[in-house]
């Protein structure tokens, strides 16, 4: 019984070793693989010998919060990037690609669970609209789905993405695309992200006047528009603060708003 914790925190640090940052969304999930893959007795054992909250404790024990194993990876040292809290080790100097890989895992580890609901809240809003919808095929890098939606002689493209941050490497693609297109992506848990990719971005952005940009928060069910206003006064209806949200991205672009969560990665 005493061998199980220390074998299960090796799996874990074998996982780990690659990462030098990871985000507590990602850390529990990684946890939670190891745990299922316990039999019924060992899992029994192993509430017995720590607690029944097995996953919290183990979290616990890596990013520092207590420490009941020295078989335990060590990811005490605490870093903020685009709003989201990340762990790493601490003899590791990180550097800033590894926080952004580490983002990244985050935002496709929670695309997964929430793709299904953007399509759904997406596809309701065009068919209000009366638009007919079909999928289609996309060279453009990074995207997750691509659909046309064709309402009398308006055709427009609309591109799901599933973060913000996978936009700006395909900007000079999308550039290209002479049809209207409307690119879609999930809302973050901060603002950071997106008033990132504006600064960074928005002159791109702004020379192409066929393309807009919609964040969907799955919760709320609600259709934000970032960039670009949309010519068809149906969408309008359907869209949640539609003037407050596209003033936003102006300010942003202009660099007057600073953002904690955005600037400081201490």
């Amino acid at each position: 019984m005493n061998n199980i914790l220390p074998k299960v925190l090796i799996n874990i640090a074998d996982d780990l070793s690659e990462k030098k940052a990871i985000s507590g969304e990602e850390l529990i999930w990684v946890i939670d693989r190891e745990v299922k893959r316990l039999s019924e007795a060992n899992l029994r054992n192993l509430e017995e010998l720590i607690g029944e909250d097995v996953r919290q404790k183990i979290f616990n024990t890596i990013t520092g919060a207590e420490r009941i194993s020295v078989f335990a990876p060590d990811m005490h040292v605490k870093l903020n990037h685009l709003g989201e809290r990340f762990y790493s080790p601490p003899t590791h100097r990180y550097k800033p690609d590894e926080l952004e890989k580490a983002f990244k895992r985050l935002v496709n580890l929670r695309f997964a669970n929430i793709a299904k609901k953007i399509e759904d809240i997406l596809y309701e809003m065009l068919q209000k609209s009366d638009y007919l919808i079909s999928d289609v095929r996309s060279q453009v890098p990074g995207i997750c789905k691509s659909i046309q939606a064709v309402k009398n002689d308006n055709k427009i493209l609309l591109f799901i993405f599933p973060s913000i941050i996978f936009l700006a490497e395909s900007l000079p693609k999308l550039n290209k695309i002479k049809a209207k297109h409307i690119i879609v992506v999930p809302s973050e848990k901060s603002p950071a992200p997106f008033v990132s990719f504006i600064r960074e971005n928005m002159d791109q952005v702004e020379k192409n006047n066929e393309m807009m940009i919609w964040v969907v928060n799955p919760e709320q069910k609600t259709i934000s528009p970032l960039v670009g206003p949309p010519k068809d006064k149906e969408f309008w209806k359907y869209l949640q603060d539609p003037e407050k949200n596209l003033q936003a991205a102006q300010i942003w672009s202009k660099g007057t708003v600073r953002s904690r969560v955005l600037d400081d990665n201490s």
